[in-house]
C-alpha cells in the first residue's frame, strides 16, 4: 500500500528504494531485503522501471 501510494503521488522508484534502504539500522538486513522484494513486485505490477546507476 505505501509503495503504491508513493508512487501515486509522484515518489520515483528510486527514491523509494533508497528510503527503503536507509532502514536498515533500524529493522535490519533481512527485513529490508524482504521490503526490496516486496517493492519490486509492486514496480513490476505498475508497469514501473527501477534505473540504476554504477559510478
Amino acid at each position: 500500500m505505501h509503495i503504491k501510494t508513493g508512487l501515486s503521488v509522484g515518489l520515483k522508484p528510486e527514491e523509494i528504494v533508497g528510503c527503503i534502504m536507509h532502514l536498515i539500522p533500524y529493522t535490519g538486513f533481512p527485513s529490508v531485503l524482504n521490503a526490496l522484494k516486496v517493492a519490486q513486485k509492486v514496480f513490476g505490477e505498475q508497469g514501473v522501471k527501477v534505473t540504476t546507476s554504477v559510478d
